[in-house]
């Protein structure tokens, strides 16, 4: 199937436009003192890793139309980290919800073509529905990229304007290519190039399957980015944590709700670390109201826009 068709029959079946992330940071999680460890008594690391993303898997079960793990924070435990990714994932996607599998990958020619096999193929361990790529490098980097997941009926999300304070050094310069032109940032250029890629993949629903991340920190620019890239999809980091609010990311969504998910992670998944002493049950709880006050708010905020 269609990614952008399968993430819109997902949000259709949920209501919910939430992409709930999987960070498991390990000092919030392994540490001696960590609350979540203090609900798990005499358990290993191992155990802690996948209980933790199964909770988060549940929730993401009734309240998020998709979860996105963040490669880092497995990838810094080693084989356990990656054991514990190729788990979760694989746990997600028998569940029936989409992965969009937050690595930021970007490389040239045959490398890259390697981390789409690694990512994006079915036979690989740690398959997933969609991958954040890094378009830096030039567009034929992404192009190993956009072939594989269009064979497999995959989805990218190309890093276009960032969440992060410092993102406007390099993605807010100014670039000309004719004189007579006014001049464009070069996030604008990353755009267009978004657009061109996607336009030869467009499902059912309306929309490519190669979106963007663009930033709820900058709402100035998701408008301007909404009009170059009509087709894509945009994956909304910078909700709740980052300081991102429900009216920020209206410019990212058409009057129909659609066009848009928006990311939210500690938000959700440490929001039992304000209990004093968790167990299971008040963990799933508060992760359970976190998520469903973000889905809300997201919906309030831009479906009432109609």
């Amino acid at each position: 199937m269609h990614f952008a068709d399968k993430l819109y029959g997902r949000i259709s079946s949920t209501g919910s436009r939430i992409v709930i992330g999987i960070d498991p940071d390990p000092r919030r999680l392994l540490a001696p003192d960590s609350k979540f460890r203090g609900a798990f008594p005499g358990k290993s690391d191992e155990y802690l890793l996948d209980a933790f993303c199964s909770t988060v898997i549940e929730i993401a079960q009734a309240y998020a139309c998709a979860v996105k793990p963040q490669a880092a924070f497995f990838e810094s435990m080693g084989i356990l980290g990656w054991k514990a990714l190729a788990s979760c994932i694989q746990n997600a996607r028998r569940h029936g919800i989409p992965v969009i599998l937050d690595a930021k990958r970007g490389d040239i020619g045959h490398t890259a073509s390697a981390y789409a096999q690694a990512y994006l193929h079915p036979e690989s361990e740690f398959f997933a529905d969609a991958l954040t790529v890094n378009p830096y490098l030039g567009p034929d980097t992404l192009e190993p990229f956009v072939a594989m997941a269009k064979r497999n009926g995959c989805g990218l999300f190309v890093l276009v304007k960032t969440s992060n304070p410092g993102s406007c050094a390099f993605q807010d310069l100014k670039v000309v290519d004719r004189p007579e032109e006014a001049p464009g940032s070069v996030a604008a250029k990353v755009a267009e190039a978004v657009d061109s890629l996607g336009r030869s993949n467009i499902g059912t629903s309306g929309f490519s399957n190669i979106g963007a991340v663009v930033g709820a920190t900058y709402p100035e620019h998701l408008e301007l980015m909404r009009q170059i890239m009509p087709k894509a999809v945009f994956l909304v980091p910078g909700y709740g944590a980052q300081g991102g609010t429900p009216d920020d990311v209206k410019p990212a969504f058409y009057p129909d709700g659609t066009g848009a998910v928006v990311a939210s992670s500690r938000g959700i998944i440490f929001a039992y670390e304000s209990h004093p002493n968790p167990d299971h049950a008040d963990i799933l709880e508060a992760m359970a109201k976190a998520a469903e006050k973000a889905r809300d708010d997201i919906n309030s905020a831009t479906i009432a826009s109609t």
